[in-house]
């Protein structure tokens, strides 16, 4: 398989991980099956120049950027970006993250935070629908920017995405990350979820992220957790 910085005539990898704390290494593990895995996908999926000769001098890419997002006293969590050209229309987008406990000696997932998952869930689902609705609708079309049949259009699969997107599923809050506090021993001051092209809004609106506040959440926590964040 090749390395995490590779360069061919036929194809670009360039994958960057950050070094962490020694007890942190089951999220460096975690990190480096997923840059394994992602590498012998695009591997696999590359076109094959001999039956495909149109692809033959086009370089394809792999980029993908681990980041150390945030780190509290509880937890350290990373987020990964970057996108994938095999040939497609353009690159799949990759947003992912990764949240350590670091009492625990593990990684989790958003529900592994809260004594009631469905009702954290649904919470923060009121919080970040309400937020990116705003958004959306701060930037709809203006009156004359387009017919009246054209933005009733508009807003209708926007709604459409949003609701869909932000329902309080557990696939719709499988990414997000713990915020850092205002100092380096600080509690955290919430979460910030993550919402990728194509879930809440069209590919050319990207990425979204809300911040919700613990405050939103807090009540919901486990008590092995309710002292890690600053619910004000």
């Amino acid at each position: 398989m090749p390395g995490d910085h590779a360069v061919t005539k036929h194809y670009k990898i360039a994958i960057s991980l950050p070094t962490l704390p020694a007890d942190a290494k089951p999220l460096s593990d975690a990190m480096r099956t997923t840059a394994d895995n992602a590498k012998r996908d695009f591997v696999q999926a590359l076109p094959d120049p001999d039956t495909l000769p149109e692809f033959a001098n086009r370089q394809f890419e792999l980029l993908l950027d681990f980041k150390v997002a945030a780190q509290t006293p509880a937890f350290i969590s990373v987020r990964e970006s970057g996108s994938s050209d095999t040939g497609g229309a353009h690159p799949n987008p990759v947003q992912a993250t990764f949240v350590f406990d670091r009492k625990a000696g593990k990684l989790i997932a958003l529900d592994d935070l809260f004594a009631d998952p469905d009702a954290a869930r649904k919470a923060l689902a009121n919080f970040a629908h309400d937020k990116l609705l705003k958004k959306f609708m701060a930037n709809a079309p203006k009156p004359g920017e387009g017919s009246p049949n054209a933005v009733r259009e508009w807003k209708a699969n926007m709604l459409q995405m949003l609701d869909g997107g932000t329902k309080p599923t557990t696939v719709n809050y499988s990414v997000f990350v713990v915020q850092a506090g205002a100092s380096q021993d600080a509690p955290s001051p919430g979460l910030t979820l993550i919402f990728p092209p194509y879930q809440v809004a069209a590919y050319v609106y990207g990425t979204q992220t809300v911040d919700v506040p613990a405050a939103i959440f807090a009540k919901f926590l486990k008590p092995a957790y309710q002292g890690d964040f600053a619910a004000q």
